[in-house]
């Protein structure tokens, strides 16, 4: 993994203070979370239901998947993270992993998505192996891409502008995937031959998950050579620096914003797998008229049509995107601290209100939506950029540059709000009684309507609670800042 025979690049592509990243480099490297997000989105949305309602696995054993699946990551992670801190290429550190890991990674997008004509059994086994193996791939490509952030300029305020861009990117990532994996599915699967074909859908679902998810992992592979060719590394670490795994594991673990920030991504995680992946339950059941086309797109012989999940789907993702561009304004007069609390509990709120909201009425349904996605995505731009900041803290701290472990940390933090976020969504489903092939019963129907509105609020809102406890503000990061680059002019 790591080549030590290649150079770091040269000393004119060192940063310095006010300068800021051209508009190219920003767009460059929004565009890597694009590709990030059609895997991530496509875990958030449908990778529940499609394994309890496409690949044919009982709700209750395909929670423990989700759990069991971290074990490894607990090793992986933290691995990840310091190879990455230890290579040296003449690309740098991190960006190297974007070239390498780039074809294995959308390969793999599309692998989970692939329904195997065999035993239930060695079904599962499949899936286990590639939702192993999927997440291995996210891993080496989204620790050393967060990591970039931190390595790409010092400025606490270009990085905050970088985590825009990043966001924005991210949200059109999250658009291609709500807006139309389903409408790509029923167009690819429209094949009456197909073994999996459903006369009442008027597809094979099966077919057409395989084929759009190929689609989004060949457009994700194209998307992170772009950004590997338009990013530069430019913070480095001192070269005396010498560290060991141990010794860095241990500052991390005495790195007080980080462990706050490790479980308040935790909580902030859970509360989105769950929220996200309830979506299609509930249009299916709650609501009922999920599948109800409300609007068609005909380009030729390619006909989409957006039935009304992906219509509400697509409606929070532009609220995302109008979420990202909102934190233009606040990043200028708020601290960010302030501005993520008040974020959390906002977003609690509003999932309240859907508890109560008439299923039956998609206006209202849709407007809520809008408002809480706003909130919703203005909240990881600050998140993401805090990151990195925790990344400076540990340098300050501890007079070590351990970004790429750092990172990893919080990776690993988010991954399991995924896993315990899903692990919980299915498991309760489970609880309830869920089954594709059974009645929907009051009963179950309540079970999702809690899974959709309360449970992610509680969870939020701990959430909130947590970031109180944030020690860094802007006064400190301005110390740190400048402490920094006092540091490396001396030693220079």
């Amino acid at each position: 993994m790591a080549d030590n025979h290649d150079k770091t690049p040269p000393a004119d592509h060192q940063f310095t203070s006010g300068e800021r990243l051209s508009v190219l480099e920003k767009v460059g490297y929004g565009l890597g979370d694009t590709a990030s997000n059609i895997l991530y989105q496509a875990w958030s949305f449908f990778l529940m239901i499609f394994y309890t309602d496409v690949f044919g696995i009982d709700a209750k054993v395909a929670s423990f998947m989700f759990l069991i699946t971290r074990i490894w990551d607990t090793i992986n992670d933290p691995i990840m993270g310091m190879i990455a801190d230890r290579t040296h290429t003449r690309w740098g550190k991190f960006r190297p992993y974007l070239l390498w890991m780039a074809v294995p990674y959308g390969i793999l997008a599309c692998a989970m998505f692939i329904t195997p004509a065999w035993s239930q059994n060695m079904k599962v086994v499949y899936a286990y192996v590639t939702y192993i193996l999927a997440t291995m791939a996210y891993t080496a490509i989204n620790i050393p891409y967060s990591s970039l952030m931190a390595v790409m300029t010092p400025d606490p305020r270009e990085r905050t502008t970088l985590s825009q861009y990043r966001f924005f990117f991210a949200f059109i990532g999250m658009l291609l995937i709500t807006t139309f994996t389903l409408p790509l599915a029923k167009f690819f699967g429209a094949d009456p031959s197909h073994p999996g074909y459903d006369a009442g859908l008027g597809y094979s679902q099966a077919l057409g998950f395989q084929v759009t998810m190929g689609v989004f992992g060949g457009i994700a592979i194209v998307l992170l050579l772009v950004t590997f060719l338009t990013t530069r590394e430019r913070v480095k670490p001192v070269e005396e620096q010498r560290s060991s795994f141990q010794g860095d594991l241990r500052d991390v673990m005495r790195n007080i914003p980080w462990i706050v920030i490790f479980v308040a991504a935790v909580f902030w995680l859970i509360h989105n797998m769950i929220r996200n992946g309830m979506v299609a339950y509930y249009f299916n059941y709650v609501n009922g008229q999920g599948s109800k086309i409300l609007w068609s797109l005909a380009v030729g012989a390619l006909r989409l049509d957006f039935d009304q999940t992906t219509v509400f789907l697509t409606i929070g993702t532009f609220g995302m995107l109008a979420g990202v561009l909102l934190s233009t304004f606040v990043k200028k007069r708020f601290d960010r601290k302030s501005v993520i609390i008040f974020l959390s509990l906002a977003d609690a709120v509003i999932n309240i209100v859907f508890y109560w909201l008439p299923p039956d009425d998609f206006f209202w349904l849709g407007l809520a939506n809008l408002i809480w996605s706003i909130v919703a995505g203005a909240m990881p731009v600050f998140l993401f950029a805090m990151f990195a900041d925790v990344a400076d803290y540990h340098e300050w701290k501890f007079r070590q540059r351990a970004t790429g472990l750092v990172t990893a940390g919080i990776m690993f933090a988010i991954k399991l709000g995924v896993a315990v976020g899903g692990f919980l969504c299915l498991s309760i489903l489970g609880q309830y009684g869920y089954n594709k092939a059974a009645p929907m019963t009051p009963h179950i129907l309540q079970g999702i309507r809690l899974l959709f509105s309360l449970i992610p609020a509680a969870f939020i809102l701990v959430c909130g609670c947590i970031l109180f406890f944030y020690p860094v503000n802007d006064k400190l990061l301005a110390t740190i800042e400048a402490d920094l680059k006092e540091r490396k002019r001396a030693m220079a």
